[in-house]
């Protein structure tokens, strides 16, 4: 199974099992519910497709560069996948551009990750053959962070994987503090 199929499938069914109310319960308020996490991925990976999207056409207008692998990838890429992923070492402070809208619908941000999954598989797709190592693009939130192309797919995937463990824990939170309620 594709990284993205499996991501959307482990979202699909943490949303099926959870009840409406765990969707939107949040530990407390420094922390964000189920549907913030799903919310929180929509922005980051509509502005990272976006700018993946755009790198990949001037790549192949421009005719490469092209390679089959293996790619090198700076130091910064791969360090900052490492901290992306599972289970967060520490938390992070997020930039005010991603910071979801806490009124967002349950069903409406589990609708947007699915469809920006199936445009960051087609963007995968689109990306083969090029060298996803020399290919660079500038990390829409934080303009000085330059990353390979290939750097960027696995961040964000990093970065998915990580907030699908935050909405695990949460619903493993939530269930711990209901059953011991009862």
């Amino acid at each position: 199974m594709v990284e993205t199929e499996r991501q959307r499938a482990q979202v699909s069914h943490l949303f099926s099992e959870a009840a409406p109310s765990t969707l939107l319960w949040r530990p407390d308020d420094g922390r964000w519910s189920i549907t913030g996490h799903l919310a929180h991925l929509g922005l980051v990976n509509e502005a990272y497709l976006g700018a993946i999207t755009e790198v990949i056409g001037k790549a192949r207008s421009r005719g490469g560069p092209m390679s089959d692998g293996p790619y090198r990838h700076p130091r910064l890429s791969r360090m900052l996948v490492r901290t992306m992923e599972p289970p967060p070492k520490r938390r992070v402070k997020t930039f005010r551009s991603m910071v979801p809208d806490p009124g967002i619908d349950a069903e409406t941000a589990l609708a947007d990750f699915v469809r920006l999954q199936d445009r960051l598989a087609g963007q995968l797709s689109a990306a083969r053959g090029l060298d996803l190592g020399r290919i660079r693009l500038a990390s829409p939130f934080f303009r000085l962070l330059r990353l390979s192309l290939g750097g960027a797919f696995e961040t964000l995937l990093a970065h998915n994987r990580r907030h699908i463990w935050l909405i695990d824990e949460l619903v493993r939170v939530w269930g711990a503090s209901n059953s011991s309620a009862g």
